[in-house]
């Protein structure tokens, strides 16, 4: 994993949720050399698509906006074989020209009840793509909105490993994501100090690049 790649495809603004995590996954399984080369098919399961056009316009439009150069690869057959991605927003440019830096609000219908609106942030929304049950939006948002937005990284990794370490579980056996953001849960994926303070992500041990 490239915690640099990382980092830096959770700075790009102006992605759909479903975009932003495509690059998120990328920049999770992008190596030393910042580079990785998972299928379509592999990330179209991952991100909850049924097909995997969403993953492939998604990818070409990264290439566009220059966040990633494509290699496409072959067998030692001739055939075709999952591209390799080369990503180049790690190269100390947060957001590439043309890309609007404004960070999208969406905003809930309004509450009859007290005549007012509830506010989801880009982050809290690539969150709620990626957690595996989506079942109390309202009450998760709020409690993600009271975490330090120092978090959100971490929180957004953490989600992502429980969602890979989850699939295929039975949805009734997966708490609510307010459930899982009150108890911290996101924490189980660091390394702490002896004072509880975050060290560095634990080591993944399961197999980097998966081709699908």
């Amino acid at each position: 994993m490239s915690i640099e790649c990382l980092n830096q495809a959770l700075k790009i603004s102006g992605l759909t949720p479903t975009k932003k995590f495509i690059l998120v996954i990328l920049g999770n399984y992008a190596d030393e050399n910042n580079s990785c080369y998972p299928s379509y098919r592999h990330l179209a399961n991952i991100v909850g698509l049924k097909d995997t056009k969403g993953v492939q316009r998604a990818i070409k439009q990264f290439e566009e906006m220059g966040l990633l150069k494509i290699e496409h690869r072959k067998t030692n057959d001739g055939g075709n074989t999952s591209n390799r991605y080369h990503l180049t927003m790690a190269m100390g440019v947060e957001t590439p020209a043309g890309v609007e830096t404004k960070k999208d609000r969406v905003t809930q219908p309004s509450n009859t009840k007290d005549n007012t609106k509830e506010y989801i942030n880009e982050d809290f929304a690539i969150l709620w793509s990626v957690y595996p049950r989506k079942i109390g939006k309202k009450m998760a948002n709020k409690i993600f909105c009271k975490y330090d937005e120092k978090h959100y990284k971490k929180i957004l990794y953490g989600a992502q490993r429980f969602a890979e370490q989850n699939m295929g579980t039975d949805e009734k056996f997966i708490p609510h994501l307010s459930t899982w953001l009150n108890q911290e849960r996101w924490m189980d994926w660091f390394e702490t100090d002896e004072h509880g303070y975050i060290i560095k992500p634990k080591e993944i041990k399961t197999k980097n690049n998966l081709a699908g």
